[in-house]
Order: structure tokens, then C-alpha cells, then sequence
């Protein structure tokens, strides 16, 4: 897997959202925000409070693409990789309590301490390859990979 440079995380920490997409048996791509998560150096946890299309997407196809972006530097970052429910206690709780801890210090939204006090599904993303979205860089070449990027998502 792709370790995430510090300099990335802090990224992903500052803009506060990314996005996530998905696929399921539709073969419709759907993306989805998300605010509630935490970046370590080898893996992306969110939170998902429904079970809605990325929850069913994933249980059918586990490849993700998560995408950040700030568009006042017209600077970000896609990674592509594979997600996965974290279902053991404690762990699940930890990551949790973590999440939501971190994000109720910066946001103080009535919707968002709601979404907060209800259960949520662990999601574990482990990513295999890392692009910049920087216009000025090639888009198409990968920064940072653990695999062959051309093969990606391939039978």
C-alpha cells in the first residue's frame, strides 16, 4: 500500500471533506463527501451513518477513488485503492470515538453534532496509488504506488 506523505495528510486535513466514489452493480459511478474522518500514514478511515449507495457499492465492489481538492491553489490529490468495514471491537470504537472527537473541535454545525451521536459503519481505505491533480503535473502519472497504475482495477 501507498504510504501518505505528511505533507498529504495535513492537506486532507485542512480542506476538511474529500470525496469519495464508488461502484456497485449498477456500473454508475456515485460520489459522496465526507467529513468525518482521519488520515494515517497507510490508510484513510470515514465514517458512514448510512447505508445508502457508496455502503451497498462497497459491498459489492471494494475498489474506491478518493479525491481532494483546493480549488483557491488549484492543488489535490486522487488515490485509488481498496475499502473495507473495520467490524472488531475495540478497535471500531476507538477509530470512532476518534473521528468524531476530531471533527467536533472544528465543526460546530448543529447537523454535524447530530450525525455524530448516531452508530456508524468503520470504513478502512488502503490506497495503492496516489495522483496529483495539479494542473500543471502530469495527471495521468502516479506519485506514489504499490502497484502497476496502468493494470489498476484489471482481471
Amino acid at each position: 500500500m501507498v504510504k501518505i506523505p505528511d505533507s498529504i495528510k495535513k492537506f486532507i486535513d485542512e480542506q476538511g471533506i474529500f470525496v469519495v466514489g464508488t461502484i456497485g452493480e449498477t456500473k454508475f459511478v456515485n460520489i459522496s463527501p465526507r467529513i468525518f474522518f482521519k488520515v494515517e500514514e497507510d490508510a484513510i478511515y470515514w465514517l458512514d451513518f448510512f447505508e445508502h449507495k457508496s455502503f451497498k457499492n462497497i459491498q459489492v465492489n471494494p475498489y474506491v477513488t478518493i479525491s481532494v481538492f483546493n480549488k483557491n491553489d488549484l492543488e489535490g490529490y486522487q488515490f485509488k485503492g481498496s475499502a473495507s468495514y473495520i467490524t472488531d471491537e475495540p478497535t471500531k470504537s476507538e477509530i470512532r470515538d476518534s473521528v468524531i472527537e476530531n471533527i467536533l473541535k472544528t465543526n460546530l454545525s448543529p447537523k454535524t453534532k447530530s450525525l455524530s451521536e448516531k452508530e456508524a459503519h468503520v470504513i478502512q481505505f488502503e490506497p495503492q496509488v496516489c495522483y496529483s491533480l495539479n494542473p500543471e503535473e502530469y495527471s495521468d502519472m502516479s506519485i506514489g504506488s504499490d502497484i502497476d497504475s496502468t493494470s489498476l482495477f484489471c482481471d
